[in-house]
């Protein structure tokens, strides 16, 4: 009687509740769902002629836990009520109190299907794959027909990445009930992990239809729309998460990615004025932390919340504080991190930190019931620093935390890229570990972390890792127990861009291209640009098992990087070699590195002699290193000592003629020459071009070809040949290649400056509405900005490029890195638009000097010879270097007119215009400004006339 009771109640749930709506809405019409989930949470409330069980089981589906758990309390413990339990407790993270409730079921009744469902889900949780499928077939064995058992199966493939049996399994269910919606999740799912994702929305969208209340859904579709890389959509990403929450207030992953840069918010909406007042009040709790007094360091930081009761940052503190004591009783600590995380997310709404913070306290509650838990933490305990000292110097906060615990754990997921110690410590460069509640702007001590993106739209504000040093603590201990090894992704970032010689960085760049050419990338993430495809591939050479991936990034094994792309395996397996060849005593295996490493310390060396000194020293490593032998060239034509430079670059090329690099400098080399006065500019431009012309047609590297023409157009604009400057980057729009990030920007950046020297040179709405278009897919690229409001104040629309400057400006002001090359634009479109006063008061932090100007010297010139402030444009023009190239000449014409004209020096001013216009006649600012000053001194087919001639050059 009990299995028919049970199977009448499963039968009754499923008819009532997975019935598809007559009117279902459209996954984006999320205010629909909204109320048809408050309606349908009122009507489950208010029936009392359903069990308990089936209730509950709905509540929970609905998001209701409190209700569902007052409700289960009360109920008689049968067992269709202990499994509502057990998945009430699932969903809590509670799961060895879950496996108690489903054993207990299973002993009575050991083909209990819905005990054994839930059986196969906790299997999975501890990583027994092969267990949870032998539980799944064994449904399957009762009923060949198990939709929820044969999804299961499919799942537990696709998590071993046989993504083609997944799949099959996904549309056999499809096939058996068109309106399970859990089988076009799979399918999507499926999707998203075999690097298809624009497989994945309809199938997504289907689910969704069906079934509008499931939170891994929900936040598919929002992860699907931040896949589309549009800044204007992320509104509706936000719009899909906050539903997932509203079902599953502890979702993992919408709490993780929402903490880690996908967000529709920037720094702004975060920052609050008393900010640094109350982390200057923390600092005594960050020291307690620091000397292991976590007791006392709760109390000072309450202490700070009183006295700051508005502010979230101490209740960051106190649960990061929980979160890292790791001594403390783990269910204690990890509660009361919840509870204060759960509370500054009331407090404010989709707070990044807080939902990272959440997310990794719900991880260190998963992880304690993988299968082999203890095992691996006896790993972490018996793990020997064998190198203490070095390890001290580029990992100096590990002593931060509490115990040796961390410590241990950074060590032992780095393997033999602790080579690269030495290395790294001669550059002073040092690896961070914040905890939850510092972000990198303040652990790697700069405000551009708060203020910027990252190549896939993600805000680096809430990012917990970085290339240049940094992976947050969370990262540590999900690295220890066989998750994503974050700590050594960021340090391969460091030590690739740190240590690699350029032929290692060219060959990852060549490997890189070729497998996105053959579509042999271990993942999506790695498909991005050459420094993830290695930072993603070189734990994977090390790491035979990984667990519990976060999303399908994270599960990159040997075996897969063995299978998916072997020329790169045998890459890294040369690497391996010679990093063990080197910590075994060889130290000739990485002397190229070396002289890379005294490479960069000569770049970073301000004074000439000693990075002469420096390059002596790399060049003793290799002789025959060409970077060195450039940088050589480099440092004596700095020195202005052009035939010795001259000399250092033919060396360079008799070692490789084809070495692109050596032209390039080539270039440079002619144009210190001319700009010392030594060459005819005329003359050498000729030379010039053809050396650039010579680079790219050796230059295989397809992102140096990319800074090549860079240059090379930059060059043209130097002579102020803007259509030569414009035909250039054009040229490399049409064939530029855009298989990563990096060349994708590098094509945008071409097109955004072919607009930019055409919207400041004559009437191109074209040209506007392709920074316009670039501006909103990348609204915090700050230099497009600047670019788009030069243009549309070239063509006269002052109150445009004034607020999309002031719109950006805001997210800089909050970060504390306010840009004064905005500050005077936005004063001079000011002055334009006839608002003195608010022009004064945007310059008030330059004119106080509270910040300086860099560069653009002619244009602060200019904005205080309109201000009035006469004696400050005079000292700024005198204190200017004299202009070197032909654009430089243009400018300072046209400052000095500017100055001439508030002086009320009218010819003059008119004559500095005219040369300028000389010099450069694409400048529409200044054509326009000369017109205006005729006509003011009733001049007018003196006017014309220079109104015409811009006309025609159209």
């Amino acid at each position: 009687m009990r299995l028919i009771s049970v199977t009448k109640h499963l039968l009754y749930t499923l008819l009532l509740f997975m019935a598809v709506p007559a009117l279902a809405q459209h996954p984006d019409d999320v205010a629909a769902v909204r109320e048809k989930l408050l309606q349908e949470r009122q009507e489950i409330k208010q029936k009392q002629n359903i069990d308990a069980a089936t209730r509950a089981n709905r509540l929970l589906e609905l998001g209701e836990w409190q209700a569902a758990q007052q409700l289960l309390e009360s109920a008689t413990p049968d067992a269709a009520v202990k499994l509502a339990k057990a998945r009430l407790a699932m969903l809590q993270n509670e799961f060895e109190q879950a496996e108690v409730l489903v054993q207990e079921v299973l002993k009575k009744n050991p083909k209990q299907r819905q005990a054994l469902l839930l059986q196969s889900h906790l299997q999975i949780q501890a990583w027994e794959l092969s267990k949870a499928t032998a539980t799944a077939r064994q449904l399957l064995q009762a009923n060949p027909r198990d939709e929820a058992a044969a999804l299961t199966v499919g799942r537990i493939l696709m998590l071993q990445k046989k993504y083609g049996e997944a799949l099959a399994w996904a549309q056999k269910v499809q096939a058996w009930n068109r309106n399970n919606a859990g089988a076009y999740l799979l399918e999507s799912d499926v999707h998203f992990w075999n690097q298809k994702p624009e497989l994945a929305e309809k199938p997504l969208i289907t689910s969704l239809t069906l079934d509008p209340f499931n939170a891994d859904a929900r936040f598919n579709y929002g992860y699907a729309i931040w896949r589309r890389v549009d800044a204007t959509q992320l509104n509706d990403m936000a719009a899909q998460w906050e539903l997932a929450l509203e079902l599953n207030p502890l979702h993992y992953v919408t709490h993780w990615h929402w903490g880690n840069g996908h967000t529709n918010l920037t720094y702004a909406d975060y920052a609050r004025p008393e900010d640094e007042e109350v982390r200057e009040a923390l600092n005594e709790a960050d020291r307690l932390i620091s000397e292991n007094r976590l007791q006392e360091a709760l109390k000072a930081a309450q202490a700070v919340q009183q006295q700051y009761p508005a502010s979230v940052l101490p209740a960051m503190l106190r649960g990061s504080t929980y979160y890292m004591a790791f001594d403390m009783n783990r269910q204690t600590r990890l509660d009361s991190a919840q509870t204060i995380f759960q509370r500054i997310l009331q407090k404010k709404s989709h707070y990044g930190p807080a939902h990272n913070a959440l997310a990794a306290v719900i991880k260190q509650k998963q992880l304690t019931y993988l299968h082999n838990y203890d095992s691996l933490q006896q790993v972490v305990v018996q793990t020997v620093i064998e190198d203490p000292v070095n390890f001290a110097r580029v990992f100096p906060d590990v002593a931060y935390y509490p115990g040796k615990e961390v410590q241990q754990m950074v060590w032992s997921q780095l393997y033999e890229s602790i080579v690269y110690f030495p290395f790294l410590s001669r550059q002073r460069e040092k690896f961070v570990i914040p905890p939850l509640h510092i972000d990198l702007a303040i652990a790697m001590s700069s405000p551009y972390f708060r203020q910027a993106t990252t190549f896939d739209n993600r805000q680096w504000m809430d990012i917990r890792g970085v290339g240049s040093g940094a992976a947050a603590i969370e990262y540590v201990v999900r690295g220890s127990y066989l998750e994503r090894n974050v700590v050594l992704h960021e340090y391969v970032h460091l030590f690739h861009q740190s240590v690699f010689t350029d032929a290692e960085t060219r060959a990852v760049r060549r490997l890189y291209h070729q497998a996105m050419e053959e579509g042999r990338t271990i993942d999506y993430y790695s498909a991005n640009n050459e420094h993830e495809y290695l930072a993603q591939t070189y734990p994977a050479y090390f790491e035979p098992v990984k667990v519990h991936p976060l999303n399908h990034k994270s599960i990159n094994t040997t075996a897969d990087l063995k299978a998916k792309d072997p020329a790169l395996y045998t890459f890294l397996d040369d690497l391996v070699q010679r990093q063990r060849a080197y910590l075994a005593g060889d130290k000739n295996a990485m002397a190229s590195n070396w002289a890379q490493v005294y490479l960069n310390l000569a770049e970073q060396e301000k004074e000439l002699p000693k990075a002469l000194a420096l390059l002596d020293t790399a060049l003793t490593y290799d002789a025959q290193y060409q970077s060195a032998l450039i940088a050589y060239a480099s440092v004596k034509q700095q020195q202005k000592e052009y035939a010795a430079a001259a000399d250092w670059l033919h060396k360079a090329k008799d070692i490789n003629p084809d070495y692109a690099p050596v032209y390039v400098a080539e270039a440079a080399l002619l144009e210190a020459q001319k700009r010392a006065g030594k060459l005819n500019p005329q003359e050498v431009l000729a030379d010039q071009v053809a050396l650039y012309q010579k680079a790219l047609e050796l230059e295989n590297d397809l992102l140096q070809r990319a800074y090549t023409n860079q240059q090379f157009r930059e060059l043209y604009e130097s002579y102020a040949m803007v259509p030569e400057a414009i035909v250039t980057a054009e040229a490399y729009v049409q064939q530029a290649p855009t298989i990563s990030t990096y060349l994708r920007d590098r094509r945008d950046e071409a097109l955004a400056y072919a607009s930019w020297l055409k919207g400041t040179s004559q009437p191109a709405p074209d040209a506007v509405q392709a920074l316009a278009r670039l501006v909103a897919l990348k609204p915090q690229h700050y230099s497009l900005r600047r670019q788009y409001a030069d243009v549309l104040a070239a063509q006269g629309d002052y109150t445009a490029a004034y607020n999309t400057l002031e719109e950006a400006q805001r997210i800089l002001e909050a970060s504390g890195a306010a840009r004064p090359d905005y500050m005077v634009r936005m004063a001079d479109y000011q002055l334009q638009l006839g608002n003195k006063a608010a022009a004064e008061a945007l310059m008030q932090p330059i004119l106080s000097h509270k910040v300086k100007l860099n560069g653009e010297q002619h244009l602060l010139a200019g904005t205080l010879s309109d201000l009035g402030m006469i004696a400050q444009a005079e000292a700024v023009l005198g204190q200017k270097p004299a202009p070197e190239t032909v654009l430089e000449t243009a400018w300072h014409h046209y400052a000095t007119g500017r100055l001439l004209e508030a002086k009320q020096k009218n010819r003059k001013a008119i004559k500095s215009f005219e040369a300028s216009l000389q010099a450069n006649p694409y400048n529409a600012q200044v054509r326009r400004r000369l017109v205006q000053l005729l006509e003011k001194q009733g001049k007018e087919r003196q006017a014309r006339q220079v109104r015409m001639a811009g006309e025609k050059l159209v």
